[in-house]
Order: structure tokens, then sequence, then C-alpha cells
């Protein structure tokens, strides 16, 4: 499920200040129409984001694809060359297209040319892709080189097993990160935006990207990508094969943050994940006594019901691919889990205060969740067993303890 994001039209010009308390008002560089420089062009932007991946705002669109290493350009593909492909350690793959709209039919085309690229990832082997990258980094820096030493150049001590793994999941489920960086987009994100909608098969993430230049005093100039637009996917669909094909477990499972297990492993996965949270429900107990708790997970999530009529779910994850725990509370759109949302929202600043950590509230047209996320690294569940289980087991005491009266108000109300 997506949710499109649609940033403000208009951005404030910089200020720059100098060491005399000198306030100038910095002029932007316009890069294209009747005054735009030449001097920028898409090669020049292409190759600005390929060696500065730090400049571009992950973080505001999805942060579980932050921290990026770039990987290539012009990566082939039968869909033709993409611009720029990055990777995290943990598996995850961002594709960007650095586009100056200096041409009306690329703007009509770039949508639909980086849909078609994640298309066709989506049904590479983690070989094929591997491949691929050596091929392009051959053509662009003379040395062949696998996707997993260029990431573990940047991470040491990274496992290849489990990143391949990781990567190989990622591809098969089409879970990108999809990026269109350029100038002066803004005038049709609307008609991007529906049409990203109308491909809710695929299980990307999307963001538009605006590079605003500004000229300094000293003739340097100052460059400032920002968000225009991103897709925030509320609900993760895991897909597997089954007998050669795609199947989606669960369609009406309202996970936030859900992982598949590796097949060879599966009955060691379920061990590894039933201990720890046998485990962590014996050493941090609820204080409500009253709240029902299902039998220990043997996957990522232990969940807790939530009375039926609310349409809720309440759950702790422990997800050790991506190295993140969380606890989040989802609600199926109906109108009483409408209600309660709004009695939730309506009474947000205490909620935040009695949680005490920085809370995600959303909404799509299907569930409304509030989330807490920390990343504890790929060592979650050995090394830093004990700090995730206290963080774990303290936090799902506040949410139970937040949430639960709330919840049962409204419904007594009703």
């Amino acid at each position: 499920m997506k949710a499109i994001t649609v940033m403000a039209g208009t951005h404030p010009l910089p200020i720059l200040i100098s060491d005399q308390g000198t306030e100038i008002l910095l002029e932007r560089i316009p890069l294209t129409g009747a005054s735009g420089t030449s001097a920028y062009n898409e090669d020049w932007l292409q190759d600005l984001l390929y060696k500065h991946p730090q400049s571009l705002p992950i973080a505001e669109i999805n942060p579980l694809f932050a921290g990026l290493v770039p990987i290539c350009r012009e990566l082939l593909t039968p869909a033709g060359p993409l611009d720029v492909l990055y990777a995290t350690r943990e598996g995850r793959l961002v594709v960007l297209e650095a586009k100056l709209w200096r041409n009306p039919e690329a703007r009509r085309k770039v949508i639909g040319q980086i849909l078609d690229y994640a298309k066709e990832l989506s049904h590479w082997s983690y070989e094929t892709l591997d491949a691929a990258i050596r091929a392009a980094l051959r053509r662009d820096q003379g040395t062949a080189r696998s996707l997993f030493e260029v990431v573990r150049e940047q991470h040491g001590g990274l496992d290849e097993a489990q990143f391949i793994d990781a990567v190989s999941r990622n591809l098969r489920r089409g879970e990108l990160l999809l990026l269109i960086a350029g100038d002066g987009i803004r005038e049709n994100v609307g008609a991007i935006t529906q049409f990203i909608e109308d491909h809710g098969t695929l299980h990307f993430t999307f963001g538009l990207i605006e590079m605003a230049i500004y000229q300094m005093p000293n003739g340097m100039q100052l460059v400032q990508p920002r968000v225009l637009a991103h897709s925030e996917i509320i609900r993760r669909i895991v897909v597997e094969v089954r007998g050669g094909e795609l199947a989606e477990p669960d369609a009406d499972s309202p996970e936030v943050e859900r992982e598949a297990m590796p097949r060879p492993d599966l009955e060691q996965q379920r061990l590894k994940f039933s201990n720890f949270w046998s485990e962590w429900l014996e050493k941090y107990p609820l204080d409500d006594q009253s709240q029902p708790v299902k039998p220990p997970s043997k996957g990522t999530n232990q969940f807790f019901d939530l009375p039926k009529e609310s349409k809720g779910r309440l759950s702790a994850v422990a997800a050790e691919q991506s190295g993140k725990a969380g606890v989040y509370i989802s609600f199926r759109r109906e109108p009483v889990s409408d209600r309660i949302y709004s009695a939730l929202m309506a009474d947000q600043t205490a909620i935040n205060a009695a949680i005490g950590q920085p809370v995600q509230w959303a909404s799509s047209d299907k569930w409304h969740s509030v989330q807490i996320w920390r990343d504890f690294g790929d060592q979650m569940l050995t090394q830093q067993r004990a700090e995730v289980q206290e963080w774990l087991g303290d936090l799902m005491n506040r949410f139970v303890n937040t949430f639960r009266p709330r919840i049962d108000a409204v419904l007594r109300d009703q």
C-alpha cells in the first residue's frame, strides 16, 4: 500500500551570514529555460550524486534506505541503462535517475522508465545483478568488482552470505527505492503521483528530489537537494516463490515491518526467534496483567491481541536482517477504528509524553498506525540481545499502558 506525500511547491531562499554579520539573500541559478546555464547537464548531475550520496535526503523519504553506498553508473538492463545504483549494508537497493527537464518528451517518459527498471530488477537473480555491476565498473573505472566488495569497502565485517540473501530477497520482492533527481519537477507532481499510485502492484518506495543551486558571493555554488514528493509504504507485503510462481501470504496482514526467513534455515530461524521471544516475555512481563499475550512467536513479530472490535493489532518487532527493532500498533480502516485513531490523535501530546520517544503517526486509505523504531545493527539477537530486549520490554509496557485504556474508553462510549 502506498500513500503519496507531496511537499510544498515553493521554497524560501537561503540567507548567507558572513563573519561580519552581513546578510546576503542567495539567488537561485536556473538550470533550464531561457536563462538556464548549459554548464549543468544530466551527466554532471549524475556524477555529483554518485560521488556524494550523503547529500540526498534519504531519511525524509524512507529511513530504512539510509546510509547509501554508491555502486556504479550506467548499469545496463533490458529496459535501458539506469543512471546510478546504490546499496545499503542491509542489502537494500536504490535506483536514481538524473533528469533536467529541457526535453518535454523526457518529462513524460522518465517515470515510466524508472518503473521499467524496477520491473526488470525484480526478475533478476543476485548473480545477474552482480555480473551487470562488474561490467559497469569495468567500463567506467577499468576494474571489475562485485557488489559485495564495493559495499564491504565502507562497511567492514559484513557477512557475505547474509548480504547476498538480503539482496536476493529484496530483488524478488521488488523492494527498491526509486529516485528521480532534477530541476523544476514540481509542475507535474500531481500527474506523477497518480501514475505511481496506478502501479500499486510494485513494492517500491518512490521519491522526487529537486536540485536547487544558488550563487555564492565568492563565485562558488551551493547545491541543495530537497524532497518534493515521496511514497510511504504503510504495509510491506512479503512475496514468496512457490512452485515457480509468486504468492502473497496473508494479504490482510497489517505488519509494518515483516521479514521473510531464509528457506534452508527455516527451522533454525524459528527456534532462534522462539527462544528470543520466550526469554523476552519472561524477563519483561507487562504491568497490565489483563492484556492478552500470545505464545512466543517463531518469527520477527511478537503479537499482542487488542479488543477485536477495535480492528487493531499490537506488535513488537525484531527484524534481524535490517537490524531494526520496534513496537507498533495498527488499525484497519473502519468507522470504529477511525474514531479510535481520531481520539488518539486528539490526545497526541499526552501520548507522546507518556511514550517518551519520538512517535511516528501514519495513515493510508486502509490502515492507521503508530510506530517507533530503533537501529541496533546486525548483532541485535546476539551481542546486543539484552539491550534490545530491555528496550522492547520498556517500550511495549508504555504502549500497553498508554493505548489500551484509551482504546477501551472509545469502545465503551460506543
